[in-house]
Formats: structure tokens, C-alpha cells, sequence
């Protein structure tokens, strides 16, 4: 094979140096005749076809000499356009140009591996920041803000990109840590989505990319883990109070009980002293039995099962709930109006435990407008703008202080004298069971509204 090929490039370079040689000879022949005929004088005709044929012959030497050139212009070209798919094709002149072309073939074959080695590359990297669960935004110089992976479009549930100025939209703090976040810089920051507020780890970095710099900031939604800290921790504290105050509390009880049956053997004419007595043990013995239902109630909120999920169609769940309650609030009157969401929409939820969610707090709407002179619960569900279904529950009460805030929702706090601070707090755990949330505003018009976002 390797004598036949460099038969084959022996024959190439005989056949390229004879043409050569033949198109010289041809060319000196030529003009030496149109010499011969300027000399001679006046045969012009003649002289003229002559020369014309010199020119011919003199521009297929050129084009012989120069064709090597144009080969490597061309593969040149190829190669500045990242055509890496060409060939050197002049290896049948000579040895020469065989070594010449599997020089570039080696060539061509590095550049080939080297993008192909590259392009894989940059697909993993494509394939990494895509799928890594956190946000990853990049703030250009002009305002830009491009979405770089599924985390970012999620959190912000657009396409690809937004700007600065429309992060409004997520809330004024949010709009101005983005817009003056600066290299290096890591803070925690609220982003409102839905009327929900959302705590997110900011990180930023900084890159010059073109010349131009590009501010790099990952988004790190947190607040699951705040929530789920949070319940941890309220559950371990109910959990550990309400057992040793059942523990106190028992044989308390217990005692006020047999000294009330002691007190009442006493004989009747026992005087003042044995009223008095009389009062204090039944006293000691109704708050200890209080604080029994109040414990026992707690251990509800820290007992709480696993969620058995399944399609909610929202239409018949408030249609089913205004049955329930209607009869209950017109007696204690109270309005209650309830508006149908359109059919279709569904939320996926355990239904006995959104009962005690929605029920509560329809209960504390009730005894929040109580005091008005005519008061109305309203009960509704929608989809939020970002397509997320929504129970709405409001009342025209005196409304939520603003400097409560998120206090409502805590085990233990309540505003109501005879309140034990489980309702809220039990549908907030409710709604993170859920992986929703509940929050709280002011209701056009007076009142309180309570939103459960899902």
C-alpha cells in the first residue's frame, strides 16, 4: 500500500514538473517566434495571434503555480469560519503535497477534537446551571436582567429575562437589593410573590464579559427551612411544656376534686368559713380542669398526621363548607356570603385537615366582626396571577393591627381574652404541611382578610 501510494505520488510529481516544464517551453517558443515575427516586419496579424496565444500560455502557468495558494486560501478561510470539516485536496501532484495535506488533515483533526472537546464542555455547563436548585440572574450595565437557569424562570415565572425596573413587582426592598448589590456582597432579602413574602439568600459576583460588566447574583429561597425550623421548634417547646404541666397539673386536679366531695360533707351551717372554702377549692378545681382542656389542645397542634393528598375541586369544597357553617353564623348573627370560583379549579390537599384550616379561621372572622354592628364573613377562591389557586377569608371586624404582623400565626398568641392561641397557628401549620402559605392584610373597605395561597 505505502510503495503503491508513493508510486502514485512519484507519478503526480513527474506529471506536475512535465507540465511545468511544457507550458515553459511552450511560452519561451511562443515569444521567441513573435520575436522572430516583430523582426520581419509586417505581418501584424500574425504577430497579434502569436502574442495572444503567449498571454494564454502564460496565464495557464500562472494559474498552475498559483493554484496551491488558492487551495490554501480557501482551506484558510474555512478554518477562520470554524468550517473544520475541509480538506487539503491536492495531494495528487506530488509527495510534497501529500505531506503537506496530512499535515493539515492533523491539523484539521486537532481543531475538530479540541471544538468537539469544547462544545461537550460548554453542554455540561449548560446542563449544570440549568438544574442546580438555586436562582441564577444576570444584571447587565443597561438594566437587563437575564434569567439564567429553570430555578430563576420559576421564581420569577417568566421566560427569560425581565429588568430592573419590573422587579418592582417582587416588592420595593427586593427591587433595591438587586439594583445595589455589589461584588462579593451575601445578605438575606424579602421577595413578595403573590401577596406571600419569601426570604432568599443573595450572593453576587462580577464578571467583565466583552467589556462589558455583568453582576452575577444567585437567589436562594430559604423560607421552607425558616417554616420548617420554625414549626420544629414550636412543636418541641409545646411538646415538652404541655408535658410537664399535664404532669403538675394531674394530681392537682385530682386533689381539687376529692376536696371539693370533702368540703361538701362539711356540715351546712359551717359559717362563712365554709363558703369560702367552699369557693376556693371549686375554684382551684375549674381552673385546673382549664388548664387540662388548654394543654390537651396543644397537643392537637404537636400531633398533627402526615397530609393524605388528593384533588380538591374548590366549587364543591366552599359550596360544602358554606352548608356547614351557614346555619352556625346566621345564629350568632353573622352574614355569611360565599362566591363560587369557577369549575375546574382544584388545589391538591388533605381535606380533613383544610377543614380545620378554613373553619378556624372562618370562626375567628366571625368573632372579629361579632362586635359591628352588622357584621358579614366572606369566603371566595381564585386563581392568583400566576395561576395558583387561592382561598380567600375576610370580615368587616375592627382588622388585624399592623404592628402584630406575623404574631398572629404564633402558638400561644391571641388577642381574645378567652382565646387559647392555637387557631392561627394551627392553620399556618396547616398551610406549610401544604408547602402554601397563609398571610394576612387589610380588607378593602374595613376588616381583616386572610389569604391561603397554595
Amino acid at each position: 500500500m505505502g510503495s503503491e501510494r508513493a508510486t502514485r505520488g512519484a507519478s503526480g510529481a513527474d506529471r506536475f514538473a512535465l507540465r511545468l516544464a511544457l507550458r515553459l517551453i511552450a511560452l519561451t517558443a511562443t515569444l521567441c517566434g513573435f520575436a522572430a515575427l516583430v523582426t520581419a516586419g509586417g505581418l501584424y496579424a500574425v504577430s497579434a495571434i502569436v502574442l495572444g496565444a503567449a498571454a494564454i500560455q502564460a496565464a495557464l502557468l500562472v494559474r498552475d503555480v498559483h493554484r496551491t495558494n488558492r487551495e490554501l486560501a480557501r482551506l484558510v478561510g474555512a478554518i477562520r469560519f470554524d468550517d473544520f470539516q475541509q480538506s487539503f485536496a491536492m495531494a495528487h501532484l506530488g509527495p510534497s503535497f501529500a505531506e503537506l495535506e496530512a499535515a493539515f488533515e492533523e491539523l484539521l483533526g486537532k481543531f475538530r477534537a479540541t471544538r468537539l472537546e469544547g462544545e461537550n464542555q460548554r453542554r455540561y455547563l449548560e446542563a449544570l446551571v440549568e438544574h442546580v436548585p438555586v436562582a441564577i440572574v444576570a444584571v447587565h450595565d443597561d438594566g437587563t436582567v437575564a434569567l439564567l437557569n429553570s430555578a430563576a424562570r420559576r421564581l420569577f415565572d417568566l421566560s427569560a429575562s425581565t429588568t430592573v425596573a419590573r422587579l418592582i413587582d417582587f416588592g420595593p426592598l427586593f427591587q433595591r437589593d438587586v439594583a445595589q448589590s455589589a461584588r462579593g456582597a451575601r445578605i438575606v432579602t424579602r421577595m413578595e410573590v403573590d401577596g406571600v413574602q419569601r426570604q432568599l439568600v443573595m450572593s453576587t459576583t462580577q464578571l467583565t464579559v466583552g467589556g462589558a460588566v455583568v453582576k452575577l447574583i444567585t437567589l436562594q429561597d430559604i423560607q421552607r427551612e425558616l417554616d420548617g425550623t420554625t414549626l420544629s421548634t414550636w412543636h418541641d417547646m409545646a411538646r415538652i411544656l404541655s408535658h410537664e404541666i399535664l404532669n403538675s397539673l394531674t394530681p392537682i386536679a385530682s386533689l381539687a376534686r376529692t376536696a371539693e366531695g370533702l368540703v361538701a360533707e362539711l356540715p351546712a351551717d359551717g359559717g362563712e368559713l365554709r363558703d369560702d372554702l367552699e369557693a376556693a377549692v371549686s375554684t382551684v378545681a375549674r381552673r385546673a380542669d382549664g388548664l387540662m382542656r388548654f394543654v390537651r389542645s396543644y397537643r392537637q397542634f404537636t400531633q398533627m398526621p402526615p397530609p393524605t393528598l388528593r384533588a380538591i375541586e374548590l366549587r364543591a369544597y366552599l359550596a360544602r363548607v358554606e352548608q356547614l357553617l351557614r346555619a352556625e353564623l346566621t345564629g350568632k348573627g353573622v352574614a355569611l356570603h360565599v362566591t363560587l370560583p369557577a369549575a375546574g379549579l382544584t388545589v391538591v390537599a388533605d381535606d380533613a385537615l383544610l377543614d380545620q384550616a378554613v373553619i378556624n379561621i372562618l370562626h375567628n372572622a366571625a368573632h372579629a366582626a361579632a362586635g359591628g354592628a352588622a357584621p358579614e364573613v366572606w369566603l371566595t377562591a381564585h386563581q392568583s396571577e400566576r395561576g395558583r389557586p387561592v382561598i380567600e377569608i375576610a370580615d368587616n371586624g375592627p382588622g388585624v393591627d399592623d404592628a402584630l404582623g406575623d404574631k398572629i400565626f404564633l402558638p400561644f398568641f391571641t388577642t381574645k381574652a378567652d382565646g387559647s392561641g392555637i387557631g392561627l397557628a394551627l392553620a399556618r401549620q396547616v398551610m406549610l404541611v401544604h408547602q402554601g402559605a397563609i398571610t394576612t392584610a387589610a380588607r378593602p373597605g374595613g376588616g381583616a382578610l386572610f389569604r391561603l395561597s397554595f
